[in-house]
């Protein structure tokens, strides 16, 4: 925007503009959601309307509206999601060095962003992949939140998502229709998962399948609609697919949130785990994480006793390539409403913490403001 660089507007076709989006671009400037990273890291986590145009001083033909600048150019731009946990992508990027540690944390992120936005009521809605973009640094940024299903505290209003995409959408929501009133949450959480396992599992999704049970299921979605998650089950007749890694390279910990999630929450819903859920157990397993010896790029879970991706034919994590930024791990959502949320960061030249208020490291003395 002209004398703004760090804001950018979306200005919406005529016929997108209706009374009810100009009313809920409204509710999300009164509610948004408490993002982790803003007071911490000067960082959009989160990328809500920050004010609304309009066309007229009396601000009664909407324009559109006001959002952070996400950096999308250069080496440290944000990118989308998919070129970081399809293992083709990445490699092209990084060679070796987003690693599986980085991994874990960008998942944490997404989690940790996930949970504000649902303790102020609202829900991303069609939670995908495409509305995700992630740094080399493991930090992400939600965009499209006008999309989202937003929640008004004072009238008790909701204005809901009417789209959805069927390979993130949980078995009881595969043949709704959207235009009537259906809340999110539980699409939410079900999506949460799967983008979960899609970091963590080199971008296969947790329902591809192959074996006789699934003969007759050839899509994503008649799978999901099936329920058979094919890393629980003890039948020969399903299997995960060929292409991907072993499931024991995932802690035990985060495999009983993947079977509540997709096992057990195909017929309860209400047992999938929450976004706090999510960001409790990857924030413990990526504190504990082991490097391989032999590989600087390699790192896998405490519970291992040796590197799994040595073992591994497809060189997911390619040796002697440039490490890229430190990861940068979100807070936990909480339940108060009240309550701050602190980024924790690191040094990118030394791997030194650093406090939120600090304008220089005390290891290296790199200004805060220079660092990727």
């Amino acid at each position: 925007m002209q004398g703004n660089s760090k804001e950018v507007a979306k200005i919406y076709k005529e016929d997108k503009i209706t009374r009810e989006r100009a009313d809920k671009l409204k509710v999300m400037l009164h509610n948004p959601p408490d993002d982790p990273t803003v007071k911490t890291l000067g960082h959009r986590s989160i990328a809500w309307p920050l004010s609304v145009l309009f066309y007229d001083y009396a601000k009664t033909g909407l324009a559109g509206y006001t959002m952070p600048l996400i950096d999308t150019n250069g080496p440290n731009g944000f990118k989308e999601s998919h070129r970081y946990y399809d293992p083709s992508d990445r490699r092209k990027l990084f060679k070796g060095g987003f690693t599986w540690k980085h991994l874990m944390v960008t998942a944490l992120n997404i989690s940790s962003a996930t949970g504000a936005i649902h303790e102020k009521g609202h829900c991303v809605g069609d939670l995908r992949e495409l509305n995700i973009l992630v740094s080399p640094n493991a930090l992400i940024t939600f965009v499209d939140c006008d999309s989202f299903q937003v929640f008004d505290g004072v009238s008790k209003t909701t204005y809901y998502t009417r789209v959805g995409t069927g390979e993130y959408l949980p078995p009881e929501l595969q043949s709704a229709d959207f235009n009537q009133d259906i809340d999110r949450r539980s699409s939410d959480i079900f999506a949460l998962g799967i983008i979960v396992f899609k970091f963590l599992m080199m971008g296969v999704h947790p329902y591809q399948a192959r074996g006789t049970l699934v003969d007759d299921a050839p899509t994503t979605e008649q799978k999901i609609k099936k329920g058979l998650f094919p890393y629980t089950v003890n039948y020969a007749s399903i299997q995960p697919p060929l292409y991907a890694p072993p499931y024991d390279i995932i802690p035990s910990s985060i495999q009983r949130l993947f079977a509540d999630c997709f096992d057990v929450g195909h017929k309860t819903p209400s047992k999938r785990p929450t976004a706090q859920d999510w960001y409790n157990a990857l924030k413990m397993e990526s504190k504990r994480i082991k490097n391989c010896d032999n590989n600087t790029n390699h790192s896998f879970a405490y519970e291992l006793q040796s590197c799994p991706w040595c073992r591994i034919k497809e060189d997911y994590f390619p040796a002697n390539a440039a490490g890229i930024g430190n990861q940068v791990s979100l807070p936990p959502p909480t339940a108060n409403k009240n309550a701050q949320y602190y980024g924790i960061s690191f040094c990118s030249e030394c791997n030194e913490p650093l406090q939120a208020d600090w304008l220089y490291c005390p290891n290296c003395n790199t200004p805060v403001d220079e660092m990727v």
